[in-house]
């Protein structure tokens, strides 16, 4: 008889529209090798949003119900409901999906943490003042409480493992990625009319607009832009939801947009539509100050689509050679992304860059590997 090993997960990402972390989850759990194996208890404050609701077909996934008034607020529910619910129910193994760990989990109770970023440490300001609260709070002790961390790049495990001084032994990367066949299935889906009408070969950006994505240094570089060719360039399409930017940035993008029209704003797309503007796009432009990762960096070069992006590590780890980097911290820096652009169009080149390694499998498998780890060294 086959051995089933129950985990625990904070599932709180599938509660609202498709996220980094909620993609991370769902197509980690959809590929997951072994399913007879593991059989997942699922957390979360709020019934799971229909984006992800083919989670729930999967033969191995519990959804936990319960919480009470708990369930009003996600931090409470995770930090006092999820602790009492593993002190009553007897599971192997609990995995930590943000980075940070329930308080007061059963000292037998071995966890795994998947690693995101170090943008508590780095870039405070560009977080929401609850999350820098509750991560403040327990990121530290949730690294010291794991057997195990999964980062989801190198450069995230290295920064990891010297701000808390982790063993890296006990480390591994999972790189989050694409699902190819899931990816083209959906090209096959009829074009909608709003993505029809935006024509191909504009300029793409696909992220939430918020600080950490530098936004404003892209509206300056789409302006200089703009100068250098104002009767033949291409117009700028931003795919992504309006965060926790600064007001007067927001107000300031959607002037301009107002004013020339050749700036595009969809914060919802389906995943067809998705699939679809990559497709269309020209070049991909990523400004980022900081990633953990950058999924859409790896979305925009499984179609093929150049990319212009920020001269950061972890780009670095998905580009290798095959992308243009370009510093964003001086004027002069905007003036360079531009001409970098209007040179790009006089002169196409394709691009190749291998997105093998960017697998859901892959980190599926690697995932696997490090529970087993974990649960085969506590028995």
């Amino acid at each position: 008889m086959v051995k089933t090993y129950k985990i625990g997960l904070d599932a709180r990402p599938l509660s609202t529209r498709v996220s980094g972390v909620g993609r991370l989850i769902a197509e980690t759990l959809k590929a997951f090798p072994n399913k007879e194996k593991y059989e997942f208890f699922l957390f979360s404050h709020l019934p799971i949003h229909s984006d992800h609701k083919k989670v729930l077909e999967l033969s191995n996934v519990r959804w936990v119900e319960g919480g009470g008034f708990l369930k009003w607020k996600g931090g409470l529910y995770y930090n006092l409901y999820v602790p009492f619910y593993l002190l009553t129910h007897r599971l192997d193994l609990f995995w930590g999906s943000q980075q940070v760990l329930p308080p007061f989990l059963p000292k037998d109770l071995k966890a795994v943490l998947t690693y995101c970023d170090l943008v508590l440490y780095l870039y405070p300001n560009t977080m929401r003042w609850i999350a820098k609260v509750q991560q403040r709070l327990f990121q530290s002790y949730s690294v010291r409480r794991s057997s195990f961390i999964l980062s989801i790049s190198k450069q995230t495990s290295d920064d990891m493992c010297k701000k808390f001084g982790y063993p890296v032994e006990k480390t591994g990367v999972a790189y989050p990625g694409v699902n190819p066949e899931e990816m083209t299935k959906l090209l096959d889906t009829k074009l909608s009319s709003r993505i029809k009408d935006l024509g191909t070969g504009f300029l793409l950006s696909v992220s939430t607009i918020e600080p950490r994505k530098n936004y404003p240094f892209l509206l300056e570089v789409f302006r200089e832009y703009r100068k250098l060719n104002p009767h033949h360039y291409r117009p700028w399409v931003i795919v992504g939801k309006i965060g926790w930017e600064s007001p007067e940035f927001i107000e300031e993008l959607i002037q301009e947009r107002t004013l020339y029209k050749d700036i595009f704003i969809l914060d919802s797309v389906s995943d067809s539509e998705l699939q679809h503007v990559y497709k269309r796009a020209g070049l991909f432009l990523f400004a980022s100050k900081y990633e953990g990762f950058g999924i859409p960096m790896v979305e925009a070069l499984f179609h093929k689509l150049p990319c212009i992006v920020s001269d950061i590590p972890t780009f670095h780890e998905i580009g290798k050679d095959g992308v243009l980097y370009f510093a964003t911290n001086a004027n002069e820096d905007a003036k360079k992304w531009a001409m970098a652009i209007d040179s790009f169009f006089l002169d196409p080149k394709p691009v190749e860059v291998s997105v093998d390694q960017f697998r859901w499998e892959n980190a599926a498998k690697i995932t696997e590997t490090a529970f087993r780890t974990v649960l085969e060294e506590s028995e």
